[in-house]
């Protein structure tokens, strides 16, 4: 029992490093030379390789009510990494302007909760 324990407890770590792993070099990847140069100096000084990049995220939105678009906006105001949004009066798009850690699949699984879905999506990193 205990060797299971231990076995479950160390694939969770694993799969949780591999997944901020694979999020760091998907945002590496897309971001200019010089976001890269301050992600780089970030690992280089031991603080979290995100800290100080920011991501704009232009985002195509579907099945957004008015009942679903206040409910939006609550949970984008409480989310402490969303700095800033702009909700079209329509619902069918958003502007956010995040820290680089909030990423299309969260806001993806916040829009699930208001059975919204996401119908194009575009993001730039920037510092």
């Amino acid at each position: 029992m205990k060797k299971y324990l231990l076995l479950i407890a160390f694939s969770t770590v694993f799969l949780t490093f591999k997944s901020f792993g694979q999020v760091y070099e998907k945002i590496y990847s897309l971001s200019s030379s010089e976001v890269q140069n301050h992600m780089n100096q970030n690992k280089i000084s031991g603080v979290d390789i995100l800290t100080g990049v920011r991501a704009h995220h232009v985002i195509g939105l579907s099945g957004i009510g008015i009942a679903q678009k206040s409910a939006l906006e609550t949970l984008l105001n409480n989310d402490s990494r969303v700095i800033s949004f702009v909700l079209s009066e329509d619902g069918t798009s958003v502007i956010i302007e995040s820290q680089a850690v909030f990423t299309k699949e969260e806001f993806q699984t916040m829009l699930q909760s208001l059975n919204g879905t996401i119908t194009g999506y575009a993001a730039e990193y920037s510092i």
